[in-house]
């Protein structure tokens, strides 16, 4: 089991929380649950209801589309939040590759977060821009 603090350090140095100050990610570290995956174990499949936000710590994930696509998502990355933010089911599979340790924030939780918290709602748009201007 991962110690708050490292918790809260991880979580500082994910991508998507990159613009969040320090009390704003101790908040965040509080809803964040740790699941455990064995290589091979499915954490989603397509279809799913959206009900967790994903941060790889340790392991890697593969995420297949329907469309045959695949993606490595490696440790300090996301996965699974673009369903939550639109309200749709899940549009790929996550399988765990390797033994994996996730931080996983339950959307209900994680929406509640931001309803109450506009400098969360605010580093997480500045993350999605930068996002948007790499693409561009």
């Amino acid at each position: 089991k991962l110690a708050s603090i490292e918790t809260v350090v991880f979580l500082q140095s994910v991508d998507l929380f990159s613009f969040c100050r320090a009390e704003e990610i101790l908040r965040i570290a509080a809803i964040a649950q740790e699941k455990r995956f064995s290589a091979g174990d499915k954490i989603y499949d397509v279809n799913d209801s959206a009900d967790f936000l994903y941060c790889v710590v340790q392991g890697n994930v593969k995420l297949e589309g329907q469309d045959g696509s695949e993606k490595i998502v490696y440790p300090l990355s996301t996965f699974g939040g673009i369903e939550i933010l639109s309200g749709r089911l899940r549009m790929e599979s996550a399988l765990a590759e390797a033994e994996s340790l996730l931080l996983a924030i339950e959307a209900a939780d994680f929406f509640d977060l931001l309803s109450n918290n506009i400098d969360i709602v605010k580093a997480l748009f500045r993350h999605v821009i930068r996002e948007f201007q790499k693409r561009d």
